[in-house]
């Protein structure tokens, strides 16, 4: 069982937000391991977004300012912002291709509005999502003249993966076909909506995962009681979650199961895990909440291997930094940042998403995070504000002390090596007035720098 203490409260913080400052991970320790999760959990549905014209300019530049902004100074909102980042990984689309930020930034709105909730609703949200229709062709898929990019992405990538965890093939080539025509009929209004428009519709007969038990075969389309033809996504992303693996289980749950937890903790879980955390999710109606308050409160979550084995994001590397040293932003350069780290928000390389794990860790992106690191360390002014005496008493106090407290604002006090911490100490050259301007502005701002660049504070 968890001892709930302040060393798994910044553990949860860091995964489940973008980590806290020390008064945060204790504030959450106090708490209790139960109310620390719902109250990351529980968050009402916000349609906040970027406010951009499509003829703007300088729309790409301003939501990423406006969501990086926001991901560093969430609060209460710290795990729905982290879901809108896996979320617009999970579902990518790229600013590149789709060249419409306004339909970037409609489709955040609703990863932040949908993230947490029934998943069956998100994924029809994204089908007709004016940016998903233009960046994987959905507006161009009619009858008559089908597209399968987005058909295939959606077992792929979105909703099954190519292979069940015993190796068996999810889907084939004729499903794709299939579904591309059972998706015939949106497009993208004046308004900026995505609309089913019938006549668009292909109503012919399509017969998906033929000879399977789940085989779902007709028009796939859906009337109302009027005999009208309704947008027909919604039936046909309710057969995604009756689609078995090959030995019976649920293949979505365990799909999404997977991805969350090597997300949020560690690559590769087991089957058994996966079977366990998935049980809630499944009878509840495949809430995403759910899902996560199993993982969260879940002993293993807190396990060694949970805690040392994934490369910080851009995003998690410098906001974690920055609440951690209780650094302030106007939100200027942040994204410049990030996208010289290798994440260009609202813009991932492909429809995969973003290389994660040690990919992060190329010469040139890590190249990238010295430099942000110094920045930080040098901030006086905003973009970038960091006051380094708010993290240590500096009356009466030594290089050793300055050194431990620094390491432990960060959370990896336990982690640096012996020596590592000798070499920190020693960098201040026998300083012991901290109180001394020049001793603050150059050996602690400096130290703090040394210590962002540690390998130790690139994982978590």
């Amino acid at each position: 069982m968890v001892v709930w203490d302040e060393e798994n409260a910044a553990h949860l913080m860091a995964r489940a937000g973008f980590g806290g400052s020390v008064r945060d991970n204790a504030r959450y320790a106090r708490m209790g391991q139960q109310r620390a999760v719902e109250r990351l959990i529980t968050v009402g549905p916000t349609g906040a977004r970027a406010a951009v014209r499509v003829d703007d300019p300088d729309g790409l530049e301003k939501i990423q300012t406006w969501w990086a902004k926001r991901m560093v100074k969430a609060s209460s909102r710290r795990l729905q912002e982290k879901m809108c980042l896996f979320w617009h990984d999970h579902f990518a689309s790229g600013a590149s291709a789709v060249q419409n930020n306004l339909w970037m930034s409609i489709q955040n709105k609703t990863f932040r509005l949908y993230g947490l909730g029934s998943f069956k609703t998100l994924v029809y949200q994204v089908t007709k999502d004016p940016a998903m229709l233009e960046f994987l062709d959905g507006r161009r898929n009619r009858s008559g003249k089908p597209n399968e990019n987005y058909a295939r992405e959606l077992m792929e990538l979105f909703t099954l993966g190519v292979i069940d965890l015993n190796g068996a093939d999810n889907y084939t080539q004729t499903d794709v076909t299939q579904l591309a025509r059972a998706l015939t009929g949106f497009v993208v209004d004046d308004h900026d909506t995505g609309v089913f428009v019938p006549s668009r519709f292909d109503g012919g007969t399509k017969t998906l995962f033929a000879g399977k038990s789940f085989q779902a075969s007709g028009n796939l389309g859906v009337e109302d009681g009027a005999g009208n033809l309704l947008p027909p996504a919604q039936n046909i992303v309710d057969i995604f979650f009756t689609h078995r693996d090959s030995d019976g289980a649920l293949t979505l749950p365990r799909f999404l199961a997977n991805k969350l937890w090597e997300y949020f903790a560690y690559p590769a879980p087991a089957k058994a895990l996966l079977d366990e955390l998935t049980a809630g999710f499944i009878a509840n109606g495949f809430v995403v909440s759910d899902l996560l308050r199993a993982m969260f409160l879940h002993d293993e979550f807190y396990s060694p291997a949970a805690k040392t084995s994934s490369v910080k994001n851009p995003c998690e590397y410098t906001f974690h930094a920055m609440r951690a040293l209780e650094a302030k932003t106007n939100g200027e350069t942040l994204a410049d940042y990030l996208a010289s780290m290798g994440m260009t928000l609202f813009d991932p390389p492909n429809v995969a998403g973003w290389n994660n794990g040690f990919a992060w860790l190329s010469s040139g992106q890590y190249l990238a995070r010295l430099k942000f690191a110094q920045a930080l360390a040098a901030g006086r002014d905003r973009p970038l504000l960091l006051k380094p005496t708010r993290l240590f008493d500096p009356s009466g106090t030594s290089a050793a002390a300055v050194v431990d407290s620094l390491l432990g604002h960060l959370g990896i006090a336990s982690r640096v090596p012996a020596g590592v911490r000798q070499g920190l100490i020693d960098y201040f050259g026998g300083a012991t007035n901290f109180t001394d301007t020049m001793v603050v502005e150059k050996k602690v701002r400096g130290a703090i720098a040394l210590m962002l660049e540690l390998p130790e504070f690139h994982i978590h």
